[in-house]
């Protein structure tokens, strides 16, 4: 599962979290990678995001990006899903679902980073997109 979201975005990714969460925790098979890119102005912002901080490294992998933290450069979750590009390239291979939640202005730049994924990786984008849209797999709720 390959959640990107900002700000109140997280809010369905903490939901699909938590049912893997549960589902583990009452010994039913969870199976598949929780991929999750999280884009906030700053660190303070983090207390928002809540549970998920919690969880283990193991059971979630998490990248922040933070694009008005003091004295750093700006950092989107592009930015970030890119330096990721081998973990997010080997889930788009597989049967992921995808859901990008949150400002309407990172749309552009989290399909762009995608696409540059997948070409460096020999997978045919447009295909792919097409591909997981058609199956109900690939989810925006963006505003």
């Amino acid at each position: 599962l390959l959640m990107i979201c900002t700000g109140t975005g997280a809010a369905p990714m903490r939901a699909m979290t938590e049912h893997r969460r549960r589902l583990q925790a009452a010994g039913k098979p969870a199976t598949g990678k929780l991929m999750l890119f999280f884009g906030a102005r700053n660190p303070a912002e983090l207390p928002y995001f809540g549970p998920l901080l919690k969880l283990p490294a193991d059971f979630i992998d998490r990248h922040f990006a933070f694009s008005r933290e003091s004295g750093q450069p700006k950092t989107y979750v592009q930015d970030k899903i890119r330096e990721a590009g081998v973990s997010v390239a080997q889930l788009l291979r597989g049967d992921t679902y995808l859901y990008i939640c949150g400002l309407k202005g990172m749309e552009t730049g989290v399909m762009a980073a995608l696409s540059a994924i997948c070409t460096e990786h020999g997978i045919d984008w447009p295909a792919m997109h097409g591909r997981m849209v058609k199956e109900g797999r690939f989810h925006v709720e963006t505003y």
